[in-house]
């Protein structure tokens, strides 16, 4: 059974559409990159997903049943930007997430901080971009969730510290949780994908596995990506 099903989701905002009949399904154990250009719809769709938004029509379903409010912390969504309180020291943060989600690894928590060398003493608006990302990131993948969903991640994060979250991310998948992240770094996040779902005017132009894409067009996925969308989809 997959994960998630939408079906023929619409989204405006007044008279701008941006979800036009987006469909898609998120089947266990599964990375799936969701691309396009900007405006193509990709945060809203998660944000519909995450309950969120509430689409004007169109349905959306967790393993075959309609998302109820109970439901909720079985799906874990991470924005584009840092929701933990500015005014908090990162150990404060850390505490206060754990409160908010009483399921996730507490020791693992302290433990992936100290870790990746987040500073403790240091207020989480006093964070560098890659700093607050890592961390919302780190807390996140402790949730014990079915549906992960990744707006943007990482794209403050410095080449070599994003290979051992993405490799992290990967050790993450247990078979039975999957991961739908928007990202601008198609080059970067190719390696983890299992499948691709390219976006475009708020409709699913393309969903297909990262490797049938690549047998199939002889390229890689961004390459692919690039030749869809042209200078539109420029990464």
């Amino acid at each position: 059974m997959n994960i998630l099903e939408v079906k023929g989701l619409h989204k405006s905002f007044g008279d701008r559409q941006v979800l036009s009949g987006c469909s898609l399904k998120v089947g266990e154990g599964r990375i799936i990159g969701l691309l396009g250009p900007s405006g193509a719809g990709k945060s809203t769709l998660l944000r519909c997903i995450a309950g969120l938004l509430r689409p004007e029509w169109g349905t959306i379903r967790l393993r075959g049943e309609e998302i109820r409010p109970k439901d909720r912390p079985r799906i874990a969504y991470l924005a584009d930007h840092t929701l933990l309180p500015g005014g908090l020291y990162v150990r404060d943060a850390c505490a206060y997430y754990l409160d908010l989600f009483p399921t996730a690894d507490r020791e693992r928590v302290w433990r992936e901080v100290e870790r990746h060398h987040i500073p403790w003493q240091r207020r989480v608006r006093d964070l560098s971009r890659g700093e607050a990302e890592q961390l919302e990131l780190l807390l996140l993948l402790q949730r014990e969730a079915e549906l992960y969903l990744l707006d943007e991640p990482l794209g403050g994060v410095d080449p070599v510290t994003r290979r051992e979250i993405l490799r992290e991310l990967m050790d993450s998948m247990d078979g039975t949780r999957s991961i739908l992240l928007s990202t601008h770094l198609v080059h970067d996040m190719e390696p983890v994908l299992d499948e691709a779902v390219f976006l475009r005017h708020g409709a699913v132009a393309l969903h297909a596995p990262a490797e049938e894409i690549r047998a199939v067009h002889g390229c890689s996925v961004e390459e692919h990506y690039l030749h869809v969308f042209g200078k539109e989809g420029t990464v």
